[in-house]
């Protein structure tokens, strides 16, 4: 059936008071974040495709998210890039939704109209925002989580989020709006997840900080702690240290991220990539070709190849 500017096959018996958990690309998603954690949680739930916009052209410019050509079993398919909702029914409550949000180019107040109608379809109660960001954090910390929550008490302990009031203020999306509009028009009750990474590494998949996410959800959701993820993690940032060796300057700054993270000092947020008091530039630290191809061959069996779009890294 046609919800506002979506094609979708709702739930049949319909979810109850289930918790939609979304990701936006390429806006705040540094290091691939919400895209891991989301593959992840699809696969743990068996999650189901139920719908995507009916003409994403009207909101994408595919000049700038480009459509795919693919080949499986001979034949030739292009896949193009959309808004992807799947759901998930889960034994204890509450059911999932999840929302794969591509960023509009065009019509952003009919897209976020839209997608508030399709949270109203599948009885959503709780609107989750996941991402990640960079920052002035080191990599030899646990990596600090901030957010907000709104409508709801979070438990007491909370894997060390911080939640707080956002004041930041700068560019952001217009689909930043749906969390808004969906606790003042929808009374939602929201929560906003952003790990902070640290700024020198830009990896195009980060799966420490998507670790430090999992782990968090696993404590409102009460799954296992232990994902293939964890693996991942250790095998990337375990190289910082020796790279850092032949970097005087990078092993500088990240000796001053580490004492401003052991005095509980505050780090100070943006949404734009931060460079270094004074205006210095870091190089950023690559991964060695075997440690990449190590991730590529762990992960291989884990992507579903609907989830991905070509050509929408953020970093």
């Amino acid at each position: 059936m046609k919800i506002s500017d979506f094609e979708i096959n709702l739930p049949d018996p319909p979810l109850q008071g289930a918790h939609c958990i979304a990701m936006l690309k390429p806006w705040i998603n540094v290091g691939n974040v919400g895209q891991i954690v989301q593959r992840r949680l699809r696969r743990m739930y068996a999650a189901e495709r139920v719908g995507q916009l009916e003409r994403p052209g009207k909101f994408y410019d595919f000049t700038r998210y480009r459509p795919e050509i693919r080949l499986r079993n001979g034949l030739r398919s292009v896949r193009v890039p959309n808004t992807i909702v799947r759901v998930a029914k889960r034994t204890d409550a509450p059911d999932l939704v999840f929302l794969q949000l591509l960023e509009p180019h065009a019509f952003a107040e009919d897209f976020n109209d839209s997608v508030l109608e399709i949270l109203k379809s599948l009885n959503v109660i709780r609107y989750v925002q996941i991402g990640g960001m960079y920052d002035s954090v080191p990599h030899s910390r646990p990596l600090p989580v901030t957010g907000t929550a709104r409508g709801w008490d979070p438990p007491p302990v909370f894997s060390g989020v911080e939640l707080s009031s956002s004041n930041y203020q700068g560019p952001t999306s217009m689909s930043s709006q749906i969390s808004e509009r969906a606790r003042n028009e929808l009374q939602l009750e929201t929560l906003s997840l952003m790990v902070h990474l640290p700024l020198y590494l830009k990896l195009d998949d980060d799966y420490v900080g998507s670790v430090r996410i999992l782990t968090i959800l696993s404590e409102l959701y009460g799954f296992d702690p232990e994902f293939p993820e964890a693996r991942m993690a250790e095998k990337q940032y375990e190289q910082v240290d020796p790279a850092m060796d032949d970097n005087p300057a990078l092993r500088e700054m990240v000796r001053r991220f580490e004492r401003d993270s052991d005095s509980e000092t505050e780090p100070e947020s943006t949404d734009e990539n931060p460079t270094i008091s004074g205006g210095e530039q870091i190089d950023a630290v690559s991964l060695s070709p075997e440690i990449e191809q190590f991730l590529s061959d762990i992960s291989h069996g884990e992507t579903d190849p609907d989830n991905e779009d070509p050509g929408l890294r953020s970093g």
